[in-house]
């Protein structure tokens, strides 16, 4: 199946993400994630781009760049390969160390912004490994919070550049930032924007664990993710996509999301989904 064509372009703001293959580690120490950052400062400086957020885990990593006149196809070759040479080198074997091709999602409004620097300052909460944001080492927010070199040796990300998204003044700037990243209602507004509202969010997280989902989903050739996604959003009842869709309902359930949103992300019934989670948990 051919794959589709990438969203390209120079002097553009994009999320991305880079998984391990098979979700293995990518990273088995500290010694491999500083090595990851170093060679990330290299690929920012060199390809003159701008980062604006970023979080290491075990076996992924999450940017928030913002391309300089190379596109980031050329920025993420020199990242993912250089650190490929180092792994591969460092652990004696061959061949490749992540999951397919790295998944980019351009950022054209202010309020995706948002969503995505707070999706990613979440990123370690979420996966159980702190209990805020502000305890995990391995993520940008520790800079953008105290505004000077932290263990790292040199800031990382483009702490003014990411605070103007917020407001124009610096103190009101970090001010809007926490509200973004920390706060349970994070409704405030920031300069002529506001930051969006829980339901929103919630739209936006199921819309980012399908887009993960369908992306290990690459096995199944018959028929392409566009087409399952078109199904899965449309309430399909087709044989083919009932155990998709009943694998993303636990997927999303184990997320956090009620049902009900569940339901309505799906364009399915309260009952099919209420159904659905207590079947897989019967299994559990």
């Amino acid at each position: 199946m051919p794959r589709r064509a990438r969203q390209d372009s120079a002097h553009s703001v994009y999320h991305v993400i880079q998984r391990g293959n098979n979700r293995s580690y990518i990273y088995e120490d500290i010694r491999d994630k500083r090595k990851f950052i170093s060679i990330l400062t290299t690929a920012i400086i060199t390809f003159e781009a701008t980062l604006l957020h970023w979080v290491i885990m075990d076996n992924h990593y999450h940017l928030l760049i913002r391309t300089g006149d190379t596109p980031l196809s050329g920025i993420l070759w020199f990242l993912n390969r250089q650190y490929t040479v180092y792994y591969n080198q460092r652990y004696h074997r061959s061949g490749t160390i992540y999951g397919g091709r790295y998944k980019s999602y351009p950022i054209t409004e202010t309020a995706k912004l948002y969503s995505t620097v707070r999706y990613i300052v979440q990123n370690p909460v979420k996966a159980g490994m702190v209990t805020s944001p502000r305890q995990y080492r391995w993520s940008g927010h520790a800079e953008v919070l105290d505004g000077k070199e932290t263990f790292l040796q040199r800031n990382l990300l483009d702490r003014p550049e990411l605070l103007r998204y917020f407001a124009v003044q610096p103190e009101a700037a970090l001010r809007h930032y926490l509200e973004c990243t920390e706060s349970d209602s994070w409704s405030a507004s920031i300069a002529h924007a506001t930051i969006i509202d829980p339901a929103t969010e919630t739209a936006q997280r199921l819309t980012a664990l399908l887009d993960r989902f369908l992306y290990d989903q690459e096995m199944f050739n018959a028929v392409s993710s566009a087409e399952y996604r078109r199904m899965l959003l449309q309430g399909s009842r087709a044989q083919t996509v009932r155990p998709l869709r009943d694998t993303f309902i636990h997927m999303a359930v184990q997320d956090g999301h009620s049902l009900k949103d569940i339901a309505r992300f799906l364009s399915v019934s309260y009952e099919t989904v209420r159904r659905t989670a207590r079947k897989s948990e019967s299994k559990r």
